[in-house]
């Protein structure tokens, strides 16, 4: 278990982190968790039990938020930016110590959830992938995605994308990804994509049609960060419409279990910013059951691996097409897409 005072070195860590990515307010609210950590009892209590857990500044932030969404917990939705409250961090850091002391099972309960982000903004590096996928193979697209949470990615080719003069989709679908593509080079293929079948797989997946789980991926978004926030409100509104089918399940059976290449369509596995969060062992097998999935392709029955995943300091969205094994780099981007740059398409 990690000790209290490397608890109180995580929360200054995720305090600098979170500034760095354009949230002053979680840049300050662990800020002063860091600071009072030593004094606050209650708060250190719940948090040293949890200490063995991943990103603990990031569960107790989604833990209050959560709170504020669901109307559990007004004094802090008093102060979060993204319930109409004031903005202050060290207001509502005064309100989440109150909150942690007066509902200490409850935040116990909310801490053991891993943290689950769903950033839909995502979805435009995948538009770019499955227009690849389709203009190789001129198929229909059997999309299998590991990693998929609440499946708002799996809906991609129900959203609209804007980039510059470039535009893609529905524009009444509900949900518009205005992306800064570097230099306006937006995708050029525009092929007719068609989705025949798509599945998703979790280890703890959630459901846009659950108001708890909506509010569990609200509540894990920065609370200043207010356009993705809207993002995901949205993408939840569109899944509510268009519910995807998600398994619980572990990513490299479930995989060589679904996504086997069928004759008459294009079989792609599919997931963004997964791989680094996977043991060694795990990744390993994960990557063999890829491997063994395009060994049974043919060109009736061509199997995709579509990623979106850390390559050095940036995220690179790639796809490898069997048979044959070619690799094609789609974009490369930050963490969110954005900004994006198109490598090739």
């Amino acid at each position: 278990m990690t000790t209290d005072h490397g608890i109180a070195e995580q929360l200054a860590r995720q305090s600098a982190h979170c500034a760095s990515m354009g949230s002053a307010f979680y840049g300050a609210l662990f800020d002063y968790a860091a600071k009072a950590y030593d004094r606050e009892t209650a708060l250190r209590d719940v948090l040293h039990h949890h200490g063995h857990q991943s990103v603990i500044a990031l569960r107790l932030g989604g833990a209050a938020h959560f709170r504020a969404l669901r109307g559990d917990a007004p004094e802090i939705a008093a102060h979060y930016p993204s319930t109409g409250g004031s903005g202050d961090p060290l207001l509502a850091w005064h309100a989440i110590v109150a909150d942690v002391r007066d509902n200490t099972s409850t935040y116990h309960a909310l801490l053991a959830r891993p943290v689950q982000t769903n950033e839909v903004a995502r979805s435009v590096t995948v538009l770019g992938a499955m227009l690849t996928v389709s203009d190789a193979t001129g198929m229909p697209l059997r999309i299998y995605e590991i990693g998929s949470s609440a499946g708002l990615i799996l809906n991609f080719d129900r959203y609209h994308y804007l980039a510059g003069d470039w535009t893609w989709g529905n524009p009444d679908s509900g949900l518009t990804l205005d992306n800064p593509f570097a230099q306006n080079d937006a995708y050029r293929l525009e092929p007719n994509l068609t989705v025949a079948e798509r599945r998703g797989c979790d280890l703890h997946p959630l459901s846009a049609a659950n108001a708890a789980d909506r509010d569990t991926l609200l509540g894990f978004v920065w609370p200043d960060q207010r356009e993705r926030f809207e993002r995901l409100r949205k993408a939840l509104r569109v899944a509510q419409r268009y519910p995807v089918a998600i398994d619980a399940a572990d990513g490299t059976e479930w995989l060589e279990k679904h996504a086997r290449p069928q004759p008459g369509a294009a079989t792609v596995a599919l997931h963004t910013v997964v791989t680094q969060h996977m043991p060694p062992p795990i990744h390993a097998s994960f990557i063999d059951a890829v491997a063994n999935a395009g060994r049974r392709a043919t060109k009736d029955a061509p199997f995709a691996w579509a990623r979106m995943e850390l390559t050095g300091e940036v995220f690179e969205t790639s796809v490898t097409l069997w048979p044959g094994g070619r690799e094609i780099s789609v974009a490369r981007s930050d963490g969110h897409a954005q900004p994006l740059r198109n490598q090739a398409i």
